[in-house]
């Protein structure tokens, strides 16, 4: 994880709560970006894509990017995980996120996979399977009657099942047909590349020629029964016309592009793809639509055109464009230039995508983690949004504030506090709003605080939730009040355990300091009533001849500064005489 990042000249501000202004000061560009502060991922395979895509993310960059083919792995199992585990409620969403799987599975067979021999067709063909499974489905329907022959589909499921590779199944199929003894024959013997592993790929070729040369010369010299038996002949052959036929079988072009390959070409290599690949598409339709022009670029290795078209093919969401990009630059299939924005391709997605995450409410905490992983502009990004997160509560503060310190924000982990400091204070919770302000390390905050604090002892005749005082350890030394709020409940501690003596010498210590505010004095003074005079003490003296003139001293430079008021006077009438008799009681107690 990167802490440590490395800003350039960087400005931003938000023109109102839904757009930021950003400037990059190295290149002269600006950005105007809309962000929408409501981004809707509330969904349950919305939810479920990103937190486990976090939780992948993460992972690639504690392990600096090695396995990466791992990891692609694991993406693609979470986008599957989510189109087979959730209901149909959530229908819709996963739709999105098989055509994010489909594009997923692509770009790592082209990009990510370490294809042996380079043969891409046994990948394509796995990902065929897996997107359309309605030739094992009809296969189920067939078998389930008395007579499979009779079915209705009996025959478009032969050839489904041979379009994408399923032999084992096509012979057991084939051979209750008329003609099944001679496609038995020739099925068994084709060449799978399956079953050539110690071979070389020259030796599978040389047999593979052999092999579809003798489907040639039968499709010639054979007259068939049922004209499916040629149709599967000609399949075999690989004669496009026939492809072509049962198209609607394949749905796809890329479908019908993995079945024709499979028996023209199945030791096709990735660079081949692409011209093979423009002659299907032209079969389903005249146009090119956006997901062929990402799959067409895939293919081209065009990896910047890939993720280029994934922004604009999926506008509402950046999952898919930043999880891509961090994999294929983290395999090397990206280049590091920088956009026009001051930033590479890879770091402008994931600022897009962490934007999102940050806005959205439970996931701002994971927003900040792509922030962080953007070496240029992240930090700024982050600086600029982090005083947008709405801290509703404790926990999520001390999150923020934590995620704050974590990455070296620290003016920024400084705002969280007094920001929680301040709403606190406005609720009436002194003691949480002091905590705060101490993480703040703000000093006048502190200090008005603890002041607040001794006011309303003044009034109340006692402290509420002070507890965590006892626990500030080194803390307290931030400003003389707090100190001296520390201390004097640490005096009623001692008063509460029986520790008089003590008590006494704490208070007298406080009374002398004059740490604590002047008109707290007379708090101090009338405290230590009932430490005198037959008090908590009975007849013991535990206050000193000494101690006793400290706050005789004490009382009279209150009347001398004027800090007594009017309704004072009872109190410090109170407090000479009770004074006056404990030094008497104290020369009488203390050794001559």
């Amino acid at each position: 994880m990167i802490t440590s990042l490395e800003t350039p000249p960087f400005g931003g501000a938000w023109i109102n709560e839904k757009k930021l202004m950003l400037f990059n000061g190295d290149t002269g560009s600006m950005e105007l970006r809309q962000e929408n502060l409501e981004t809707d991922n509330s969904s349950a395979v919305s939810k479920y894509i990103i937190f486990e895509g976090h939780s992948v993310f993460s992972e690639i960059q504690l392990s600096s990017g090695n396995d990466i083919q791992s990891h692609s792995h694991a993406y693609r199992s979470l986008l599957r995980a989510a189109i087979q585990e959730f209901g149909d409620e959530n229908e819709d969403d996963k739709k999105i996120v098989a055509l994010y799987e489909l594009v997923w599975s692509f770009c790592e067979v082209l990009f990510v996979e370490h294809l042996p021999g380079g043969c891409v067709l046994p990948y394509l063909l796995e990902l065929m399977r897996w997107h359309f499974p309605q030739p094992m489905n009809m296969l189920s329907d067939v078998l389930s009657v008395d007579e499979p022959m009779d079915h209705p589909d009996f025959w478009r499921c032969i050839i489904s099942l041979l379009l994408q590779g399923h032999i084992k199944e096509s012979i057991a199929m084939v051979r209750v047909t008329p003609d099944g003894d001679e496609l038995v024959s020739l099925l068994e013997q084709m060449p799978l590349l399956e079953n050539f592993s110690g071979h070389s790929l020259s030796e599978f070729k040389i047999s593979w020629s052999m092999w579809q040369d003798r489907c040639k010369q039968i499709l010639e010299t054979t007259n068939f029964v049922m004209d499916e038996s040629s149709d599967i002949l000609e399949i075999l052959c690989g004669k496009l016309e026939c492809f072509v036929k049962y198209k609607d079988l394949c749905q796809t072009w890329y479908h019908l592009l993995t079945s024709h390959l499979l028996y023209t070409n199945p030791t096709v290599s990735v660079m081949s793809l692409h011209h093979a690949a423009t002659e299907m598409v032209p079969v389903y339709r005249d146009h090119i639509t956006p997901l062929d022009e990402i799959l067409l670029s895939a293919m081209e290795f065009d990896a910047h055109q890939v993720l280029t078209l994934c922004i604009k093919q999926f506008q509402n969401s950046w999952w898919l464009a930043a999880h891509l990009a961090d994999v294929l630059h983290h395999a090397k299939q990206l280049d590091s230039t920088e956009l026009q924005y001051g930033c590479s391709l890879r770091e402008y997605v994931l600022l897009h995508y962490a934007s999102d995450l940050i806005f959205s409410g439970e996931f701002w905490s994971l927003g900040v983690d792509y922030f962080i992983e953007c070496k240029q502009m992240g930090k700024g990004y982050l600086e600029l949004a982090i005083p947008r997160i709405p801290l509703d509560s404790e926990k999520k503060a001390t999150r923020v504030y934590n995620a704050c310190q974590k990455h070296g924000l620290m003016d920024l982990a400084a705002s969280v506090c007094k920001v929680m400091a301040a709403k606190a204070r406005q609720s009436g919770n002194l003691g949480l709003s002091l905590i705060w302000s101490l993480q703040a390390k703000d000093l006048l905050s502190v200090t008005s605080i603890s002041e607040e604090i001794l006011d309303s002892y003044i009034e109340t005749g006692g402290f509420s939730n002070l507890e965590f005082l006892d626990q500030l350890g080194s803390n307290k030394l931030l400003s003389n009040r707090l100190l001296f709020l520390g201390k004097y409940r640490e005096f009623h501690n001692l008063i509460k355990m029986g520790e008089y003596r003590s008590a006494a010498d704490l208070l007298v210590s406080l009374v002398e300091s004059n740490m604590g505010p002047p008109r707290f004095q007379i708090t101090l003074l009338l405290d230590s009533l009932p430490l005198i005079n037959g008090g908590l003490c009975g007849d013991k003296v535990v206050m000193t001849s000494g101690q006793t003139h400290a706050l005789m001293k004490a009382l009279e430079d209150m009347q001398i500064k004027k800090l007594l008021k009017e309704n004072d006077t009872q109190k410090v009438e109170t407090i000479r005489l009770a004074l006056v008799t404990n030094l008497a009681s104290s020369f009488l107690d203390e050794p001559w």
